[in-house]
């Protein structure tokens, strides 16, 4: 850390502290952490000081910090304060897999938590399972998408795992058509995408009699509104299939949309994604659509893969890991068709 970086930190701190002193709301910065894009300081209050009277000075302490946004919130180690960074670094996914390769079966890598530590989801837990990922135009959702399906592909061997991509926008799987693991290109149309969703809930079927789960597959559904308002209820009640039985058959819904109200996803739907990853929105209601519960402050999110994960009674804060079309194509390249 710079000289000039640690000083800032220090300010920073200063003007927190001043600023609660100033309010009758004494409290103490006693450490932090830096991350790629966020800066998150531990506030140790005075006893008499209520967390909701924290959280009213959030406007205020971003004002006097002169930052963008600031978020209070509880975590294991006490009050946590968190603001940009004002110098971000890239998080590449290509990156992240060299440090915590091999991963384990059916799981893929989302990205770094605000604590530097690595988010995994593994498929075959009942506390993932399916994920849904939700926000608007900007939040990172496609990249989150390619990111989940490439460590997927880079990880895994297309024994033990196989992808159905359905991407009607052609932005997050365009380049992996070459990757030995997707049981048929990347598809568009959504014609055919219907179809896709059928004949994966003919396969689960076919699995329940057998009796068989394996390989896994993974159907990845980028804008599934899209794909539920062209193929009706019909399509919305395959999808609902899938979340509801698809683990004991080995098989695994990851949908995102910018839309998850009840008027596209319906409550049965939506309540069968154990895991939510849900980037920036626009409204502190379609923060708690998109998450399942209130509270979570989503629409103060920075976007450009500022996620929170979801899931039971955890809200981890990550920043998900980069890669271009390009870089995927040739990391697949240089994985699966370079001997």
């Amino acid at each position: 850390m710079s000289r000039d970086f640690r000083l800032y930190l220090e300010t920073q701190a200063d003007r927190v502290e001043m600023t609660l002193a100033a309010h009758r709301l004494p409290g103490r910065v006693t450490g932090g952490t830096v991350g790629p894009r966020l800066v998150r300081f531990f506030l140790d209050p005075a006893p008499h000081v209520r967390f909701a009277s924290l959280r009213s000075l959030a406007d205020d302490l971003a004002i006097a910090m002169k930052v963008p946004t600031l978020r209070i919130s509880r975590g294991r180690q006490g009050i946590v304060l968190e603001f940009p960074n004002p110098a971000p670094r890239p998080l590449t996914l290509t990156g992240l897999l060299d440090e915590v390769m091999p991963l384990p079966p059916e799981t893929a890598l989302l990205g770094l938590t605000d604590e530097g530590a690595p988010l995994l989801a593994k498929f075959s837990a009942p506390s993932v399972a399916h994920i849904l990922i939700a926000g608007t135009t900007g939040s990172g959702k496609s990249v989150l998408m390619r990111g989940i399906a490439l460590s997927l592909i880079l990880a895994q061997h297309p024994d033990a795992l196989r992808l159905l991509c359905i991407d009607p926008k052609g932005r997050s799987f365009a380049s992996m058509k070459q990757a030995p693991h997707l049981i048929r290109p990347p598809v568009q149309r959504i014609g055919e995408a219907i179809e896709a969703v059928r004949s994966a809930v003919k396969l689960m079927e076919a699995r329940d009699r057998r009796g068989e789960s394996t390989p896994a597959l993974i159907v990845m559904i980028d804008e599934v509104a899209d794909l539920v308002m062209e193929g009706g209820n019909s399509i919305s009640r395959a999808l609902t299939r899938l979340a509801q039985r698809g683990r004991e058959a080995g098989i695994h819904l990851v949908a995102a949309t910018q839309r998850p109200s009840a008027a596209v996803l319906d409550g049965v739907l939506r309540a069968n994604f154990p895991l939510r990853l849900v980037g920036k929105v626009t409204s502190a209601t379609e923060a708690r659509l998109a998450s399942g519960r209130a509270g979570t402050e989503a629409h103060l999110l920075q976007g450009r893969g500022d996620f929170l994960a979801v899931g039971g009674r955890q809200v981890i804060r990550f920043q998900s890991a980069y890669i271009s079309a390009e870089e995927a194509a040739l990391a697949i390249a240089e994985r699966w068709h370079s001997r």
